[in-house]
C-alpha cells in the first residue's frame, strides 16, 4: 500500500486524510508511459535536435518565465481559478497534495527501471536554464506532477477546463525549453498524469473528497463560470 507522507504542521488534516488507503495500478500506469526512445534512433536523435534548436533560438524572457512553473505546488493553478488556493482554499490545496503523493511514488519507481539519463548528462552541449537535478529523466517529474494536477482541478472545475489543462501542459514543455528533459520524458509524463489521474478521479477516496463539506464550502467560493471570486 503507498501511504501518505506525514502531514505538516498547520495543515488541515482532514482534507489529507481523504486520500489515505489510495493505491494506484502500477501496470496500465506502465503501459500509458511507454519505453525512452533507444540511443541513437530517430526518435532519440529527434529528441536532441529539438533541445538543440531551442536552445538556440530562446531568448533571456522565455527563460525567465520557465521559472514561474518550477514549483510543484497547487497554488501555481491560483490564477487559472482567480483565487489564492492557499489562502482561501487550504483544504483543497492541502487534499490536492495528499492524491498527488502516490502518483510520484509510482513516477519515480518507473524513473528508477527506465534510467534514462539527462540530456545535459548524456550531450555537454546542452545548457540548460533551470537548476540541475541529479534523478533520471524518464519521464518527466514536472510533467507528470502538472499535467495530472490539471487533469484533478478540471474535474473539479469542467467550465475551466481549457484554461487549466493549457498551463498543465506548459509545466512540462517548460522543461524541455530549458534542456533539463528531453520531448519524450515530457510526453511520457503527461501520459503518465492523464491515466494517474483518471485512476484517482475514479476512485472512493477522491469521491469521498469532492462530496466533503469542507471541501464543497471552498468550491463554492470560487465562480464557475468568470475568473471573479465569491469572497
Amino acid at each position: 500500500m503507498l501511504s501518505l507522507l506525514a502531514v505538516a504542521s498547520g495543515e488541515p488534516p482532514a482534507a489529507w486524510a481523504q486520500a489515505e488507503g489510495l493505491q494506484l495500478d502500477r501496470q496500465p500506469l506502465g503501459q500509458a508511459i511507454g519505453k525512452p526512445p533507444a540511443p541513437g534512433s530517430p526518435a532519440a536523435n529527434n529528441d536532441l535536435a529539438i533541445l538543440l534548436w531551442l536552445q538556440k533560438t530562446r531568448t533571456p524572457e522565455m527563460e525567465a518565465n520557465t521559472w514561474l512553473t518550477l514549483e510543484r505546488n497547487p497554488s501555481v493553478f491560483s490564477r487559472t481559478l482567480g483565487v489564492d488556493m492557499a489562502r482561501n482554499t487550504p483544504r483543497l490545496n492541502a487534499g490536492l497534495i495528499s492524491f498527488l503523493v502516490p502518483i510520484d511514488a509510482v513516477k519515480d519507481s518507473f524513473k528508477k527501471e527506465l534510467a534514462r539519463r539527462r540530456p545535459f548528462v548524456q550531450f555537454p552541449q546542452i545548457k540548460p536554464c533551470l537548476p540541475l537535478e541529479g534523478t533520471n529523466s524518464y519521464p518527466s517529474g514536472h510533467a507528470t506532477w502538472f499535467r495530472a494536477t490539471a487533469e484533478l482541478l478540471a474535474d473539479l472545475f469542467p467550465k475551466r477546463q481549457s484554461e487549466i489543462v493549457a498551463l498543465g501542459a506548459l509545466g512540462g514543455s517548460n522543461r524541455v525549453l530549458c534542456g533539463v528533459h528531453f520531448p519524450s520524458d515530457v510526453e511520457a509524463g503527461q501520459r503518465f498524469g492523464v491515466a494517474a489521474a483518471r485512476q484517482i478521479i475514479n476512485s472512493a477516496q477522491w469521491r469521498s473528497f469532492k462530496a466533503n463539506p469542507e471541501i464543497q464550502a471552498e468550491l463554492q467560493k470560487i465562480s464557475p463560470i468568470s475568473g471573479q471570486t465569491k469572497l
